[in-house]
């Protein structure tokens, strides 16, 4: 209860600050962000050519497009994430579900693509927009999520994953609905682990490139030391956080703090922490 009630506070001296600015222009929106050196690694949902596919964020907030090493270029990147105790190293995710495993210099932030492939299980109406690694006692496990609809409910997808082989085994699935929003809704626009293993979501109502917009923030169950998760009881999932007019597509735990980042279309993107 005590925690509850200090991120309740947290979240209301939040609402008197403005959120920053990352960058003004939609092709600089936020969909997936890893931690990288001392700031970030952002993708970007960009699908014509000549457009940002990865850009790093320094700790002053500046943001500066890396390049893509391949003349083909990914589709709809939606997530990002770093991979359990390999330092530099990535997984980089379309809507599709194809994957670009790859490590990122440290030095002069060059990309390599080391190997490419597409998480199983999927539907050709299912359009991805989280991806989470779990460091569990009995391997990787690698968690996915469809997004979802109004008329659509989500699909969270579990695996173990062999990082040699580059093989999934023991996939699961739940399927699921968030009470909010209630239109325009995706359950998923986001996935985010903490170290004590809760899996967090961010939910979006998003009805059009200029909005309005809003995010609500769930916990959505919790991994056990052997890989095995176990869903909050539907009617337990109530959101801990909401922020109108902030459509959060990327989130990222960091020590003690919450980093949140937006994909707010024709408005750009911004970015909040919040200490928890």
């Amino acid at each position: 209860m005590i925690q509850i009630i200090s991120l309740i506070v947290s979240v209301f001296f939040l609402s008197l600050s403005p959120w920053k600015s990352i960058h003004w222009q939609r092709i600089y929106s936020v969909s997936g962000v890893a931690a990288f050196k001392d700031g970030f690694l952002v993708v970007h949902d960009n699908k014509k050519k000549n457009q940002p596919r990865v850009s790093f964020i320094d700790k002053k907030y500046q943001i500066t497009p890396l390049v893509w090493p391949d003349p083909e270029l990914p589709y709809d990147l939606e997530s990002a994430y770093q991979f359990p105790n390999i330092e530099n190293r990535y997984i980089f995710m379309e809507s599709t579900g194809k994957c670009y495993e790859a490590s990122v210099d440290p030095k002069d932030y060059r990309i390599d693509i080391l190997h490419t492939y597409t998480l199983p299980k999927l539907k050709p109406t299912m359009n991805l927009e989280g991806i989470a690694i779990f460091p569990s006692g009995q391997g990787l496990v690698i968690i996915y999520g469809d997004r979802g609809s109004d008329s659509r409910k989500s699909t969270l997808f579990t695996a173990f994953f062999n990082p040699k082989s580059k093989s999934f085994k023991e996939v699961k699935t739940l399927t699921f609905d968030l009470p909010q929003p209630k239109k325009d809704k995706r359950n998923i626009a986001d996935l985010a682990l903490k170290t004590d293993g809760s899996l967090w979501c961010s939910a979006t109502s998003d009805p059009g490139d200029d909005g309005p917009f809003s995010t609500f923030i769930y916990e959505l169950g919790q991994f056990s030391h052997a890989g095995v998760f176990s869903p909050t009881h539907p009617d337990l999932l109530k959101a801990i956080m909401v922020f109108e007019g902030q459509k959060v597509e990327a989130m990222i735990f960091q020590k003690d703090k919450l980093v949140l980042m937006t994909d707010n279309e024709n408005y750009g993107s911004t970015m909040n922490t919040i200490g928890y």
